[in-house]
């Protein structure tokens, strides 16, 4: 029964008149349910799941940038030679205006229903996290059968890692990525994040803040 689960969702928005948001909807227990989705429709698809949902990730903008192309800090750092030679750079928002259009709307619904942007609703990039990350990480889900399901999986696992304070953050006031803690990552992009981080212009990154390195 739907009520004596928790559930974990994760949502790689797509276009709104197009079937190309992948939902997958993870639980506990590892039920795992995915399907690709008109945009339009999301929130009715996981509405019956909302009441018992801890967190909600979404591969989309969450919030507004203001920089070149709109992009926020933490997609100008993610948009140096490092991450761009490893083609997981962010698209500029500014080239999807209608996808983040209604991806603001969605957090603005979501948080009427209680789940608030950075809390149990968080922003991740499930491109960048399957170039990071092993094999191991993702879920073993055979009902994903598209792309779009197997992003979204990624966000699933995502949402479980931050109720467990698994996640770790890369933004500042203008939005905040939320990424696995470094133990689940490969041991090179390990290396390669250090180095991006390190060799960033200070004055220009001076507000970008991250809690993702070890302590």
């Amino acid at each position: 029964m739907l009520k004596n689960k928790s559930f974990f969702i994760g949502i790689d928005l797509g276009w709104r008149e197009k079937k190309t948001t992948g939902v997958c909807i993870l639980s506990e227990d590892n039920y795992i349910k995915c399907a690709d989705v008109f945009g339009k429709d999301v929130l009715k698809f996981i509405s019956p799941y909302l009441k018992n949902t801890e967190v909600i990730a979404i591969d989309a903008p969450l919030t507004k940038g203001r920089g070149k192309g709109k992009m926020r800090l933490y997609e100008k750092f993610l948009s140096t030679s490092i991450f761009r030679r490893a083609k997981v750079n962010p698209v500029p928002p500014a080239l999807m205006s209608k996808l983040c259009e209604i991806a603001q709307e969605i957090v603005e619904k979501l948080d009427k229903k209680g789940f608030v942007l950075g809390i149990n609703l968080v922003e991740t990039f499930s491109t960048l996290i399957g170039k990071i990350c092993p094999k191991s990480f993702f879920l073993k889900c055979l009902s994903c059968q598209t792309e779009n399901q197997k992003s979204a999986s990624i966000c699933a696992r995502v949402a479980f890692l931050h109720s467990r304070f698994k996640t770790r953050y890369l933004g500042y006031k203008d939005g905040f990525l939320f990424l696995p803690e470094m133990s689940f990552w490969k041991i090179g992009w390990r290396r390669k994040f250090y180095q991006a981080w390190e060799i960033r212009p200070r004055l220009k990154y001076y507000h970008l803040i991250t809690n993702i390195f070890p302590r």
